[in-house]
């Protein structure tokens, strides 16, 4: 009980003392709210790198393990496809003697596969000129017309006659029975003849380029030549390696001559035999020579590495020989033929610079942050995939 004449409240000691204890009590706090105020900030950006390197690292993968995917019967349906399944470039389906960079880039990456439901056939006659419609007949029970094995407007569909040779062109227009395929627009680099495979096929290009409106890198698709569109954003890099067979490919007969084959890529014609609608002597191609009547490889043997595997620079890519000859306006290098396995190696950022660090080993595009807690490095994964072995 306060007596008479004295004052209640507090003094200034009791004041500060208050004073003191509270902003000791809110400064507790503040330091146990920072975690989690850093934890709204980069959680989120952490999550998203994630799924973006595992989305674009799982259907690069796919693809590549898609890639060759050719023929089910017939004599493609023999062996790996004779055509390149891989590509290592951005290819839209221009002839590819006319790129100027050899098609031959670590950054980038094309497939080409010929899906397992899709229609398949046959050329029944030989194709006349370039421009000329392609006739085909069926390999199965299922006939061109049938929904079913009918090709489709609007689709690609790849030729190829086992020499080497192949083409892929858009199909402007199908006939009401389904054997008559129109490529109008879009002429062939090679006169077919009857027997060849033709098969509506998908490929998939991908390349990296740069954003302009935030500079960072994007994965970039494209589908079946369309133009590319962006896939994956904010891509810190992305490389690509190839390994393949480091054995050339040989000839086998069996004491049988019409039981010739190639380990792998284009089977030369018989000796003293010559297809004319290339440019080799006689008995070869550009897979084989002859040496005293006897096919000899025309690519060197290379030093295994992993799994019994051989690398393969891009340079090799670019020296010849030429498939299917020099002069052919969609050659490609027959060491393509050897590519059977891809290695990714992709790198992704943190789309915000508020929690990207400065230090170079763990940003590629160093940010803002420099408290430790708010930090999202880049994530980076190495993935091998390998192409499908039939």
């Amino acid at each position: 009980m306060v007596g008479p004449g004295r004052c209640t409240g507090f003094t200034l000691a009791e004041l500060l003392v208050a004073m003191a204890v509270t902003l000791v009590a809110l400064g507790l706090a503040a330091s146990l709210l920072q975690p989690v105020a850093a934890a709204f900030n980069t959680l989120p950006e952490a999550a998203d790198a994630q799924q973006r390197l595992r989305l674009a690292a799982q259907t690069l993968a796919d693809d590549i393990m898609a890639a060759g995917a050719g023929p089910v019967t017939g004599w493609g349906g023999r062996s790996i496809p004779l055509w390149p399944a891989v590509l290592p470039c951005r290819w839209a389906g221009e002839p590819l003697a006319t790129r100027a960079d050899g098609c031959a880039r670590d950054d980038a990456l094309s497939i080409v596969a010929m899906p397992f439901a899709a229609p398949q056939a046959i050329v029944s006659e030989n194709v006349p000129a370039p421009e000329a419609a392609i006739r085909v007949a069926s390999i199965t029970a299922c006939v061109p017309s049938h929904p079913a094995c009918r090709f489709h407007e609007d689709s690609r569909a790849l030729v190829a006659d086992g020499s080497g040779a192949w083409d892929i062109v858009p199909i402007a227009a199908v006939s009401i029975d389904g054997h008559t395929l129109d490529h109008a627009g879009s002429a062939l680099t090679r006169l077919y003849r009857a027997g060849a495979l033709v098969g509506q096929t998908r490929s998939n290009a991908y390349s990296l380029r740069r954003d302009p409106a935030t500079g960072a890198l994007q994965l970039r698709r494209s589908t079946d030549g369309s133009a590319d569109m962006p896939f994956v954003d904010h891509v810190a890099s992305l490389r690509f390696e190839y390994f393949g067979l480091a054995a050339p490919p040989a000839v086998a007969e069996d004491g049988d001559p019409d039981r010739r084959r190639a380990s792998y890529g284009p089977l030369p014609p018989p000796a003293g035999v010559d297809d004319e609608l290339d440019e080799w002597p006689p008995g070869e191609n550009c897979q084989f020579l002859r040496f005293e009547g006897q096919p000899i490889a025309r690519q060197a043997p290379l030093p295994v590495e992993a799994a019994g595997l051989a690398r393969l620079p891009l340079s090799i890519f670019t020296d010849g020989p030429w498939c299917p000859d020099d002069g052919s306006l969609n050659r490609y290098d027959a060491d393509l033929l050897r590519i059977r396995l891809v290695r990714i190696s992709l790198r992704v950022q943190a789309q915000s610079p508020a929690v990207r660090g400065r230090d170079p080993r763990l940003f590629f595009q160093p940010g803002a942050a420099r408290d430790a807690v708010r930090l999202v490095p880049d994530l980076e994964v190495r993935v091998d995939a390998a192409l499908r072995n039939r």
